[in-house]
């Protein structure tokens, strides 16, 4: 047998184990007092409550429920009433009205074009002249572009003088015409009058 091959030590009979120390041991009591013994105490709860309760309290009545389901409608032999409601008599319907085609030419001329704006949105009354009481009349020239936007606004007169021109002009730059393929250009009357 070579030094390598040593033996293990044989424990001898009659020889103490090891001993464990002090703050072992104390932890381990520490576990055992406040883990192992509750958790032994709630385990053997559950398994032993069966033993303490009695036969369950449940009265059965030997008792059948019948329901009785009708398919809808509801027979005319039943006795309630049914949830349709009456027929009401209805009056035939009138025959669709016909109209005479409708055929919409579009202005041709300067002229008509001026003469019928698409969309005119009314100018805001100046609250300036609202709260004074004042009317007026403003004159503008405007340029309506190809597309049949307005392009341009001049103010030719107003009555009376820095009232209404503004609001005038902010109103007129909204119109649109119909387009034209080519610039117009038209003088337009705006009137403020209180009601």
């Amino acid at each position: 047998m070579s030094a390598d091959e040593e033996e293990a030590p044989q424990p001898v009979q009659g020889e103490a184990r090891p001993r464990i120390s002090p703050e072992s041991a104390d932890a381990l009591w520490w576990l055992a007092r406040w883990i192992a013994l509750p958790l032994v105490v709630v385990i053997a709860a559950f398994y032993a409550e069966p033993l303490f309760r009695g036969e369950p309290k449940v009265e059965v009545v030997p008792t059948v429920l019948r329901q009785e389901v009708h398919p809808y409608p509801i027979p005319p032999d039943a006795k309630i009433a049914p949830l349709a409601p009456p027929e009401v008599p209805r009056a035939p319907r009138p025959s669709p009205i016909t109209l005479p085609p409708f055929e919409f030419t579009a202005p041709q001329t300067p002229a008509e074009i001026a003469a019928s704006p698409l969309a005119q949105p009314k100018p805001r009354y100046p609250e300036r002249a609202l709260n004074a009481e004042k009317e007026g009349l403003v004159r503008l020239r405007i340029t309506i572009a190809p597309d049949g936007s307005v392009s341009d606004v001049v103010v030719v007169s107003a009555e009376p003088r820095g009232w209404f021109e503004n609001a005038a002009r902010d109103a007129v730059m909204r119109w649109r015409y119909h387009p034209s393929g080519g610039t117009i250009s038209t003088e337009v009357e705006i009137e403020f009058k209180l009601d």
